[in-house]
């Protein structure tokens, strides 16, 4: 049976913030050390009043195994700062920043939404989750109005290039960098598009 896809909720992101970590790890552990389900989760709690960001669930039998976090805007570049600042302070959110640069994205056009990261338990993968939030995603940025859902992916992550070729994304651009070889062993990475059809008004 397909995870069931519901909108995030405050109580959910100890979970979320577990599974972030566990999939993610390489992007993550670099610029937080052993704080960063702490960081994520001050983000994910600072995000989820934003009505830029949007995160959602993936739910099987009323266990959280699967989060994304779709972005239809930029959020304001202090954002970051100010949240990993109260929650772990000003020189480690300093360093965070710093260490993240290296992967950020340089900005949504108007037609744009942005899959920000999407991570499954590892207990729960290949049973749909991944492919169910995906799905919400497409929906959620056709209905407000974009054209276009991007992701970035490490090109030697084969699973994941998969499941979003499926999905009907294709490589428009390859990024390679020398501080995603030494930091995040990720030296080459690729921008992957969907083009979407026009919908209605944006899902609750």
């Amino acid at each position: 049976m397909t995870p069931a896809v519901r909108p995030a909720r405050p109580a959910d992101v100890p979970d979320m913030a577990r599974i972030l970590v566990g999939a993610l790890g390489e992007k993550l552990r670099p610029a937080f050390g052993r704080h960063a389900e702490r960081a994520a989760a001050a983000l994910m709690r600072d995000d989820l009043g934003r009505p830029e960001v949007r995160y959602r669930v993936a739910e099987d039998a009323g266990r959280v195994v699967g989060v994304v976090h779709l972005a239809l805007a930029q959020s304001p570049e202090s954002a970051f700062f100010d949240a990993v600042r109260a929650e772990l302070g000003a020189a480690r959110a300093l360093r965070a920043s710093l260490v993240l640069s290296a992967l950020a994205y340089p900005g949504l056009a108007p037609d744009e939404a942005y899959v920000e990261e999407l991570a499954v338990d590892a207990s729960a993968r290949r049973r749909g989750a991944g492919r169910a939030l995906l799905t919400w995603c497409a929906d959620e940025a056709a209905r407000s109005g974009r054209r276009r859902l991007t992701l970035w992916v490490g090109a030697a992550n084969g699973p994941a290039i998969h499941l979003y070729r499926a999905e009907g994304f294709v490589p428009v651009r390859r990024r390679r960098s020398l501080a995603g070889r030494l930091l995040f062993r990720m030296p080459t990475a690729i921008l992957m598009e969907r083009t979407l059809p026009s919908a209605g008004p944006p899902l609750p």
